[in-house]
């Protein structure tokens, strides 16, 4: 399976803002918040926080990504 996944804000300070990502399966998007986890520890904090949405769409945790899926891990911000 292969996804686009968008990093926002902070979460550009750990991952890049566009990267393509391979896993064998389908993952949840619980999943992918642990993948990221392990990827770049010092980012645990945020991604625990953050929102996801694939294709658009705000996913809960249980939900499943699809193949070909453009998935936003999107932090808290702040601003007026």
């Amino acid at each position: 399976m292969k996804i686009l996944l968008l990093s926002f804000a902070a979460l550009k300070d750990y991952f890049p803002s566009k990267q393509e990502l391979s896993f064998d399966g389908t993952k949840s998007v619980s999943e992918l918040k642990s993948y990221l986890s392990n990827l770049n520890p010092d980012a645990t904090n945020l991604i625990k926080i953050s929102r996801i949405s694939i294709n658009q769409i705000i996913a809960k945790d249980s939900d499943s990504i699809v193949d070909g899926a453009v998935v936003a891990i999107l932090p808290p911000s702040s601003g007026g």
